[in-house]
This record gives C-alpha cells, sequence and structure tokens, in this order.
C-alpha cells in the first residue's frame, strides 16, 4: 500500500497535504527566554532559568508536561507555577497530588519559598470516616492559595456518580467499537481479548453505580480548578483498548480515577493541570499516547486520531524479533510494537505542552559513581551468582508450567503467565520465597557479605556537620533496595533475614533499619534524620517507598 500510495503524482501531492495539515502544520513556541518578576517568592531563592521557563509555559499553556531529569527542581516549578496562577486570577484554587511520603516535604518546601502561603494539606488519615466531611468543608469554603494531597486521599474523593456513569459509558462505547473493527477482520483472538476488557469496563461500571452514595464527598464540590500531579508515571496505566498485540491496557483505578478528574476540568475551565516526572516513557511505547490523551486530547483530535491504534498506525511500526520467554526457560517470536517512525512530527505534537529537560540539558552537578574494586572503573558493578541446582530445576519447571497454560491444558484460574512470571521473580531473587530451600548461598547471603565489608572500612569515618566541624557520632549510611519479600505479617520475608545475616557478621542491630517502619510523614522525618546523624548504617526499602524523596545522602557511601 505504501508503494502504491505514492505512485500517481497528483494521489502523493493530495496525501503529502493532508498529512503535513494534519501533523506538521504546528510552530512550537519557546519560553527559554521568558522573565517573571514572581512577586512574594523568598529573597532567598533564586529560580534557575529552565525553572522560569516551565512557569512562563504553565500560566501560559491549558495543559503542561515537566519532563525534567532528577534534580532540576519540578517540585519549585510546580510551586511558583501555582502561586503564578493564583496571583493572575487564572486559577482559583490549585490542588497538587503528591506520592503518600512526600506530604510533609512537599508542604515544608511550600513553604520555605512563599513563608505567606495560605496552604490546606491532607493525608490520607484526614479523609478517614467523619474527617472527610470537616476535610471538604475546610476545602471548599477556605480561601487557599493551593490544596496539597496525597495520591491516596486524592482517589478517596470521587466524582459524583453521574459523572463516573457518563465516562465509563464513553468507556466502553470505544471499546464496542473496537470490537466491531475486529469481529469485520475475523480476528478471533484480539475480539475474544477486547470482549473480556469490555465485560471488565461494564462491570466497574456497575459496581460505581451500586457504592453507598456519600452526597457530602464529591470532587466537584472542593473548587479545586487546575491539578498538579508529582511523580505523574504512576498514573501510566490508563485504560487503552488496542487491536495490537501487547498494547491494550486493562487500566488501573489510580489512572481512571485522574483522567475522569483531567476530564471533568477540561471541561469546566479549558485549562486543567500539570503532570511532573523524570521517566514519561517507563516501560511502554503506548505510554506515550497516554500523556498525550491526559492533556492534550485535542491535538490528537484535530489530527483526525480517535484511538490509540490509528495513533500507532501514524507514529509506530511492529517488528518481530526473538526475545527470552517469561518463564526464561528458552527463546520465542513475538511480534511487538516497537518503534517509533513519523518522530518529528510526533514530537511536533508532544512538545506542545511538553517541557523536556535532561540533565545533558541543564548540566546539574551530580556526584561522581565510585570507582569498582576490581578494575577502577567508574561505573556500577554487577555482581552475578551462580544459580543453585534447586533454582535451575524450579526454572525448568516453569517452563513446563508456561507450556501448559500456552496449550490450554490448565485453567486459567490454577495457573497462569503472570503467576509462573511472578514465580520466577520470586525464585530469582531467593527460593524461600517460593517455600522451597537450597544449601547453597543466595542472593541474601552474598549482599549481606558486601554490606558488612562496607560497614566494617567506613564505621569510624567521620562526616562534617552543617557548619563544618567534625560531627560527634562515626559512621557511614547505605541504602539496600529490594522490591519483593518486603516485611508483612508473621511470614518469613527478605528484609529480616537480611537483617539478621548483617547481624552475624558483626552489624549492630539498631544501625539496621527498614523504610517501613515509618507508618507516618512524623516517623518517617525521625528515621530520615537518624540516618543522616549516623544512627542508622543501612536502611533498607522498596522503589515505592524509598526511590522518591528520600534525602539522607549526607553521609550515603553505597
Amino acid at each position: 500500500f505504501a508503494e502504491w500510495a505514492w505512485e500517481e503524482p497528483e494521489r502523493a501531492a493530495e496525501l503529502a497535504r493532508v498529512y503535513n495539515e494534519r501533523f506538521n502544520a504546528i510552530v512550537l513556541r519557546s519560553y527559554d527566554d521568558a522573565k517573571l518578576s514572581l512577586p512574594g517568592l523568598a529573597l532567598s531563592f533564586k529560580p534557575m532559568q529552565h525553572q522560569v521557563a516551565a512557569v512562563a509555559r504553565i500560566i501560559h499553556e491549558p495543559a503542561v508536561r515537566l519532563f525534567h531529569e532528577v534534580g532540576a527542581g519540578k517540585t519549585a516549578e510546580m510551586v511558583l507555577g501555582a502561586m503564578e496562577l493564583r496571583r493572575l486570577g487564572l486559577a482559583t484554587k490549585p490542588c497538587a497530588v503528591v506520592p503518600n511520603h512526600m506530604l510533609e516535604q512537599f508542604s515544608r518546601e511550600w513553604l520555605q519559598l512563599y513563608p505567606q502561603a495560605k496552604i490546606l494539606a491532607a493525608s490520607k488519615d484526614d479523609l478517614d470516616a467523619d474527617s472527610r466531611r470537616l476535610f471538604v468543608a475546610k476545602c471548599a469554603t477556605g480561601d487557599w492559595d493551593a490544596v496539597i494531597m496525597t495520591r491516596s486521599a486524592f482517589e478517596r474523593i470521587s466524582m459524583s456518580p453521574e459523572a463516573q456513569a457518563k465516562y465509563l459509558r464513553r468507556e466502553v462505547e470505544q471499546i464496542e467499537a473496537l470490537v466491531a473493527e475486529s469481529r469485520k477482520k475475523g480476528v478471533r483472538l484480539t475480539t475474544k481479548r477486547l470482549e473480556k476488557m469490555k465485560i471488565r469496563a461494564q462491570e466497574s461500571l456497575k459496581r460505581k453505580l451500586d457504592t453507598v452514595k456519600d452526597p457530602g464527598i464529591r470532587f466537584e464540590h472542593l473548587g479545586i480548578d487546575y491539578l498538579f500531579v508529582d511523580e505523574a508515571h504512576a498514573y501510566k496505566n490508563l485504560r487503552t483498548a488496542s487491536n495490537i498485540p501487547g498494547m491494550a491496557v486493562d487500566g488501573s483505578q489510580r489512572a481512571s480515577d485522574l483522567h475522569m478528574k483531567l476530564e471533568h476540568l477540561r471541561e469546566k475551565h479549558g485549562r486543567i493541570g500539570t503532570l511532573a516526572t523524570a521517566t514519561p516513557l517507563a516501560n511502554s511505547m503506548g505510554e506515550a499516547y497516554t500523556m498525550q490523551r491526559y492533556l492534550r486530547p485535542d491535538l490528537l483530535a484535530a489530527a483526525g486520531i480517535a484511538g490509540f491504534d490509528q495513533w500507532a498506525a501514524t507514529f509506530g511500526e511492529t517488528t518481530t524479533m526473538i526475545e527470552v520467554s517469561p518463564e526464561g526457560s528458552g527463546m520465542r517470536m513475538q511480534t511487538r510494537f516497537a518503534r517509533f517512525r513519523n518522530v518529528p512530527e510526533l514530537l511536533l505534537q508532544w512538545r506542545v505542552s511538553a517541557d523536556i529537560k535532561t540533565g545533558e540539558d541543564l548540566k546539574l552537578p551530580t556526584p561522581p559513581l565510585a570507582a569498582r574494586a576490581s578494575d577502577g572503573a567508574r561505573a556500577p558493578e554487577v555482581v552475578v551468582i551462580q544459580p543453585s541446582a534447586e533454582l535451575e530445576a524450579f526454572v525448568k519447571d516453569l517452563g513446563a508450567r508456561a507450556e501448559a497454560v500456552r496449550s490450554r491444558q490448565v485453567d486459567a484460574d490454577v495457573d497462569n503467565m503472570l503467576r509462573i512470571s511472578s514465580d520466577g521473580r520470586a525464585a530469582g531473587l531467593d527460593l524461600r520465597l517460593t517455600g522451597q530451600t537450597t544449601s547453597e548461598p543466595q542472593k541474601i547471603e552474598v549482599a549481606a557479605g558486601r554490606i558488612s565489608e562496607i560497614y566494617e572500612k567506613h564505621k569510624d569515618k567521620r562526616f562534617q556537620t552543617q557548619n563544618g566541624e567534625p560531627h560527634p557520632v562515626p559512621g557511614a549510611l547505605q541504602l539496600v533496595f529490594c522490591d519483593l519479600g518486603t516485611p508483612k505479617d508473621d511470614r518469613w520475608n527478605v528484609y529480616d533475614t537480611l537483617r539478621d545475616e548483617l547481624i552475624s557478621r558483626g552489624v549492630p542491630r539498631d544501625a539496621v533499619r527498614f523504610v517501613h517502619e515509618a507508618s507516618n510523614d512524623r516517623e518517617k522525618g525521625e528515621l530520615f534524620a537518624a540516618c543522616r546523624d549516623g544512627r542508622v548504617a543501612v536502611l533498607i526499602g522498596s522503589t515505592e517507598r524509598m526511590g522518591v524523596g528520600t534525602n539522607v545522602q549526607r553521609r550515603a557511601v553505597a
């Protein structure tokens, strides 16, 4: 078809004209030389030029995506943007939605930048039981410069049942259109998958309408007219109906809730919000479409793109490659949506709302990586641990299970590919997570050996206080990330076992802490203070709990 389309000169000219009108007729506006006075900002803070440009974009655009490298100052950009929108009358009550553990830090930094700001902060606990009505009343009736909420608190304040039903019906209609198209093409497997997605969407609609209605708790009643969403990649799983293998997404409640509220603001105000993240594309090309759909669906509609498959047909192509099977037992051929095309035109649409700044652009000061012990190179070190015989046998069994699932010898409720890949991940960390054992060393023992060696090397090291004097407490800090086997109930877990291994190697028990021990902002603040003043030598946590807002780098050595 591609060859035929361009064979006839008249047809080629017409196609080029239509394509350019739809995808090539955007002239990007530059904010790089913007100048703002920013009344009310603390005199101790001088924003960098890229931060001023980001604030100017927030003022002038209906929707903005701040895709800046870690350390670029996105928090300050959002705070400055919110205060300027409020000062100029472009928003009457902006709201910032932050990760649960960032509420105290975000609120503190806001008041450091604008000491006179009047802000209302809400955690998940503020929206429990009767507290919800009190918060909604305070939010709706108060003249706040901004409202700051945790993700959990934001999700607890729902839209009205009518608004939810309208949104979900629209979602179901989109899936029905794809089902009809799939039936025309006669693609049985795709049709079946889309039918299941449609049923799940309908069940979601029914559940929403059957829930107990609390007339006093509605997002529409808060008076919020602009949203700032920090770490926006957490909302990447927006329901996406697609005929392309591997690209259909059932969607998370969190993402659907945000999309619904943004759609409400778009209908009512036009100007809707700012999404901020350093990782706009985490692990799927479809996330580029999702980000556009959140903030500038009008640009997609103007280009005649009504759904993901049309977007993919314009800006992407599928490739067939050999890859490792999910269970890790061998190789397979797999066709995936894996390559962008028409990239200049895609970037034109993308950059209308996206403010993109990489570390290379900003030349941010970052500490150098430590030299590797093996060869002195400044690069991350990979420690390879040979699998035990028991692990190899377990992986072989995963292959047999996967083959049974693929040949439909087992019901999906009994075993499925998600369960198999999850078991594989768990076994790869430690066989005890799957209820099995081995006499050979596993990752926990090897890691404990490395961590204890570094502890012994640095336990007498003296760090300076902020005044430049030697700190009375010696010792360095190590951060250990582990996303599986987190401490739960009384079951065996990786965290307690790692601590026991470290204690047996001479690390004091009180010096090994879990980030999960801190259940609220006050406890987290106390834990981080202990890390900064030398009372904690090893802090263990997951990416979710410790990956953002963990400012304990003063003594960190590994």
